[in-house]
């Protein structure tokens, strides 16, 4: 009996294998993942830029340079038009020179008052107090006349600042513009300002212009 060949095998030989068995598996799985993670992620940066661009907050705008030198003019005519104001008063009130009505020293005997020396210190203090202090002073329709004596002690380092009979209002009048002036005055440094007697009494007169509203 004669054996027959065997028939050829339909399905594909061992060596070669079918190209669709391992599709989806194994090693080509991780690039497909990565290239899906890679487009989500372009994805999101394209829409997220445009989106934050159009809503972010807008830096407020710088000054200009001449906006800013328009505010230095303007801060420069309010100080020039108050320091205006200030010289006006200083120029209504009109002061007589000082006269020192006596210095003395410990001690028999007076030294006449042509042969004190002037302690320029309390003269200029006083003088600036009184002209910073304009708006101080009593109004009359007549004008006012103010007399202010002052007396220091170098061995007690005090001052005494009062009106004198010469002024020509009464005293009540006065108390406000007297309270301003002793305020205005400088604070001394005894040790340092020149002086040959230890008490002096010195007096200026200060005359304020009439008031045409009374």
């Amino acid at each position: 009996m004669n054996s027959r060949p065997p028939f050829p095998s339909t399905s594909s030989p061992p060596s070669q294998p079918s190209p669709y068995r391992y599709l989806g598996r194994g090693g080509s799985e991780r690039p497909v993942r990565l290239q899906i993670i890679i487009a989500l992620v372009a994805g999101l940066i394209v829409v997220a830029v445009p989106l934050y661009l159009w809503r972010r907050p807008k830096p407020e705008s710088i000054p200009s340079a001449d906006a800013a030198t328009a505010d230095a003019g303007a801060y420069a005519w309010d100080a020039g038009a108050l320091s205006d104001a200030g010289a006006a008063l200083a120029e209504g009130v009109t002061l007589s020179p000082f006269t020192t009505i006596k210095c003395e020293n410990p001690g028999p005997g007076t030294t006449p008052p042509e042969r004190c020396d002037h302690v320029t210190f309390f003269e200029d203090g006083l003088s600036r107090a009184i002209r910073d202090n304009v708006q101080c002073a009593p109004s009359d329709k007549t004008g006012v006349t103010v007399s202010f004596v002052l007396e220091m002690d170098f061995r007690r380092k005090r001052t005494n600042l009062y009106v004198g009979k010469s002024t020509t209002v009464s005293r009540a009048k006065t108390k406000e513009l007297l309270r301003c002036v002793k305020r205005a005055m400088p604070t001394p440094d005894w040790g340092t300002i020149p002086h040959q007697y230890v008490k002096y009494k010195i007096n200026v007169m200060a005359t304020y212009p009439a008031n045409e509203s009374f």
